[in-house]
């Protein structure tokens, strides 16, 4: 008794990661990377613009990740915004792979 419900636990859990994997994966979009980033900085936020970026490499990739710079503008409102910090984005097989800040642009 205890192993069919051993079992039949495995196969409900391959059958939501399967399901996951082919229905639930979005491609990330860039209205998704500005919303994530604009959660980095601690003051006001009033928009956050991305752009992504060609970066040619040095050999064949299989699979090169897609590179995106983010500048933030910190400010009570869009009238009033200054330039906040600058983030890389980089996307690869439709996730963020990783944030860092950067020199600001």
């Amino acid at each position: 008794m205890v192993l069919v419900l051993v079992a039949g636990a495995a196969v409900a859990f391959l059958t939501w990661r399967v399901l996951d994997a082919v229905v639930g994966s979005e491609p990330v979009t860039k209205a998704h990377i500005e919303r994530i980033v604009a959660k980095r900085p601690t003051e006001h936020m009033a928009f956050v613009l991305c752009n992504e970026v060609f970066v040619p490499s040095q050999g064949p990739r299989r699979d090169p990740p897609h590179t995106w710079t983010c500048d933030t503008y910190v400010g009570p409102s869009r009238a009033d915004a200054q330039n906040g910090p600058s983030y890389q984005v980089l996307v690869r097989d439709d996730r963020i792979e990783s944030i860092r800040r950067v020199a600001t642009h």
